[in-house]
């Protein structure tokens, strides 16, 4: 397949975009259940436990990413086994990352805790949140490289079957748990356990009829040394380095966010909820960019490889264009889906200008880093967030002291902006390598 064409790309990119999707409407469902509740803190508090376990599971979301990338280049290259390792490989990674997050849970909490500093109710309500859901970690990492290895491997309707049920099944959960049984944050964090506890089960069904391996041929030899795991460690490890400097953000964000009292929190809470449905929606097209890019690599070829940047550089500015004018029009009923506190809702009313933009600001540096995830060429990636890292460090460092929580979103959008800055002046360089 030397060219791609608009059927062939949003073919797999769409399914994505409408799957990926679901994990933030599922966070939304949380925050906007706990919104309904008639104190501010309950919608606090799940946004902190929210960010927390943000901050295990996105550290560690290139057990997904690099998956893909690995997967596809070996369906690109048609060999059974490289898909072998592709799977199971990262899976024992993913088994040991899980024993130290159990291993640790308390002092990552309490340390967590004393850096957001926020009102003790709040942390009393995260704690039951979190000492919940620690226990699925696990079932999340494990989920994390079967989704990796179905997409890489373009069985579009397992991997869009698998993340849509799970959401599915957490949202009807949550509002069943708070609102029929009363039980408030432990409800949904008891929902949240059970869905990913259903994922779990989910993959092993998948991988059984999907992956067709030949456990006899496995090679033990390549899968338990150790210097087979070298380029795939250092292709995670920049992936790891791009997600921590994302979580410094969004503990920044948060933390800065706790200082200006419990009703900005609140409201900054509804509004990242908002930016983070576009984000999945951009990151479901980043996800079909790494697939693409990921076959080109693996089958050397390198008209297709020219081919994807092209078809999603002009996706991506229709579905900028229509997420911007749909919340143009819509972004106070957006906001009263998530909360009915007037405080809250005025407030966030006040800052949702700066979602407005978030598309343009992050769309490009999105894609490009699906585009070269799947090409598995992270370095690029790690030194641009560095980079990001610096810029976002900077702005907030100026602008908040003058402007309070405008300057933080001001600071939020600069970042994302010079992700695509960036990633734009190393995309030539990785043109030329697969021209």
């Amino acid at each position: 397949m030397n060219l791609l064409t608009d059927r062939e790309y949003l073919g797999l990119t769409v399914p994505f975009m409408l799957s990926t999707m679901t994990q933030p409407l599922m966070g939304a469902v949380n925050t906007a259940v706990m919104g309904q509740l008639p104190d501010p803190k309950y919608i606090a508090a799940v946004s902190l436990g929210a960010i927390l376990f943000n901050n295990l599971y996105w550290l560690f979301g290139f057990l997904r990413v690099s998956t893909t990338g690995y997967a596809a280049q070996a369906f690109g290259a048609a060999d059974k086994r490289l898909g072998m390792l592709a799977f199971f490989k990262p899976l024992l990674l993913a088994m040991l990352i899980s024993a130290c997050c159990i291993l640790f849970q308390k002092p990552i909490l309490e340390l967590y805790l004393a850096m957001i500093g926020a009102a003790p109710e709040v942390n009393e309500l995260c704690r039951d949140y979190y000492y919940i859901l620690i226990w699925g970690a696990p079932l999340v990492f494990g989920n994390y490289v079967t989704l990796g290895w179905l997409m890489g491997q373009t069985r579009v309707r397992a991997s869009v079957f698998m993340q849509v049920s799970m959401n599915v099944l957490n949202m009807a959960l949550s509002i069943w748990f708070v609102f029929w049984l009363h039980m408030d944050i432990t409800g949904v964090a008891v929902a949240t356990l059970l869905s990913q506890l259903y994922g779990g089960i989910l993959s092993v069904v998948l991988m059984y009829y999907y992956g067709d391996f030949d456990y006899k041929a496995l090679p033990w030899g390549e899968l338990l040394d150790w210097r087979e795991f070298i380029g795939m460690l250092q292709v995670n490890v920049n992936l790891m380095i791009r997600t921590a400097c994302l979580l410094t953000v969004n503990n920044i964000i948060a933390a800065v966010g706790a200082s200006f009292g419990t009703v900005v929190l609140a409201a900054n809470a509804v509004l990242l909820q908002l930016k983070d449905i576009m984000s999945y929606l951009i990151d479901g097209m980043a996800n079909g960019a790494a697939i693409f890019s990921g076959r080109a690599v693996g089958a050397k070829n390198g008209k297709l490889f020219a081919a994807t940047i092209k078809m999603t550089f002009k996706w991506l500015v229709v579905l900028a264009a229509i997420l911007m004018l749909g919340y143009h029009l819509g972004n106070e009923f957006f906001i009263r889906l998530f909360t009915n506190i007037e405080e809250v809702v005025a407030m966030a009313v006040t800052y949702n200008m700066f979602v407005l933009f978030y598309p343009v600001c992050a769309g490009i540096g999105m894609v490009l880093y699906g585009v070269f995830c799947g090409a598995t060429k992270t370095a690029p990636v790690r030194n641009m967030m560095l980079m990001a890292l610096l810029v976002f460090y900077l702005l907030q460092w100026q602008l908040v002291p003058l402007w309070g929580n405008s300057g933080l979103w001001l600071a939020l959008l600069g970042f994302m902006l010079s992700q695509s800055i960036i990633l734009l002046f190393y995309l030539s360089s990785l043109r030329r390598e697969f021209a």
